[in-house]
Order: structure tokens, then sequence, then C-alpha cells
């Protein structure tokens, strides 16, 4: 059973995190730092509050019940990070989740004492597996991706001709596209499903399909450098 969560930031990901844990029904607040996000909110008709994050003193005005799950989605890199930062100082027995799209604001975040980190560059089957476990950090997962109109699952078939063909997986520079590999369904093994596993290496031939997440025109950029259709 989810308990409450207090959410921080209504932007590019909040608001898509907020809508996707307001469809299951689970007690939700709030809090926003920026005019946008109000009006954001305010055409969304949804509830919200608007604090200076940067104030230590609000952000313990908020009171925020210790059995309470925060989580971090701000769109600036360097304000989710401070805030992470004041809340662990704040609110030291409170789960903190906080999103992440790079190795180096991970290990910022663990410093920050953050107890979960969702990197939207490191997700392996492993990481899917310990996230299926938290239901809180599904929800948040499924709100950033499946609600965010900026971002789509894409299905990539390898022909004879792309530039992929007979590469090694891990020579593949996804990130350098902002694009994410979920995994891939091998042919020659049928056609099952395969998630990304950190440490296995795997040679892809034609007709494997490559499945990875992005926006569109990142997504079309990497098909169009790579011949892929």
């Amino acid at each position: 059973m989810i308990g409450s969560i207090y959410l921080f930031g209504y932007g590019k990901f909040g608001s898509s995190i907020a809508a996707s844990l307001r469809e299951q029904r689970i007690p939700l607040k709030i809090v926003i730092s920026n005019s946008a996000n109000k009006e954001l909110a305010d055409s969304d008709k949804v509830e919200v509050e608007l604090i200076n994050i940067e104030s230590d003193r609000s952000l313990m005005d908020l009171n925020i019940p210790p059995q309470t799950t925060i989580i971090c989605a701000l769109d600036s890199k360097s304000e989710n990070l401070f805030l992470a930062l004041s809340l662990r100082d704040i609110y030291k027995t409170n789960y903190i989740v906080a999103l992440s799209d790079s190795i180096h604001l991970n290990d910022k975040l663990k410093i920050a004492g953050v107890d979960r980190i969702i990197d939207a560059y490191a997700i392996s089957s492993n990481m899917i597996n310990s996230i299926l476990k938290k239901p809180i950090a599904t929800k948040f997962l499924q709100g950033f991706i499946n609600k965010s109109h900026d971002y789509i699952f894409k299905e990539i078939i390898i022909t004879k001709d792309s530039t992929l063909n007979g590469k090694l997986l891990e020579d593949i520079d996804f990130r350098a596209y902002n694009i994410i590999f979920i995994g891939m369904v091998d042919k020659e093994k049928g056609d099952n499903f395969i998630f990304k596993s950190l440490g296995v290496s795997h040679k892809i031939d034609s007709s494997d399909v490559l499945i990875c997440i992005g926006e569109l025109k990142n997504l079309e950029k990497f098909i169009e450098d790579t011949r892929s259709l």
C-alpha cells in the first residue's frame, strides 16, 4: 500500500508524475517554486503550494510527516540537487526519491542522501526488477515515461545495411543522442524481449529489434544516422 507523497515540481517531469500518481488515487501534495509551474497547475486544475525552495524555513514550515515519501522532480538539475540536500538535512527519516539524467548527478544525489535515484540513462534489467518491487518508484517511472508527451517508446529494426549490424551493444553510444536503450528482441533466439543487463555483451544482427525511449526528434536522428528503419 503506497502512502502519501510530497511531490516537488510541476514542470515537464513533475506534472507527468503527478498525473500518474493521481490516477492511482495516492494522497499527494504538490509543492512548486515558480509562477510558470503555478500557471500550468492552474490550467490543469491542480492544487499546488508555491514556496521559496531556497529557504530552509519555508521547507520546514511544510511539516512533512516522517512516513511521507518525498519526490524531487524539478526540471532544473542544480535546483533539484539543492532541494534534495536541503530536504535531507531537514527531514532526516523521510524516504526521498529524485529524478536524475546523468551519472554525475547520480553521484551528487547519493552524497546528498537520496534514498532512491531514478536514472533515465542506466535502466537495466536489475534496476527494473528493483523498481518493480518498490511501488512508489514504479509509479514515479510510469509518470515520467508513459505520461509525458515528449517521450515515446520506439522499436528500431536492424537492417542488413545498418551501421549497427555486427556491432556490440556496449559500443553504441545511446547517450550521445539523449535516448535510453531498454532492451531488444534477438531474432536468433526467438521473439522474447531481453532487458538490457549491465556487464552482458551482445552482438547486434540483422532483423534484431532495439527498444528505446526518448524524444521523437532524437530517436529519428539516431535512426537516420544508423540507417535503420
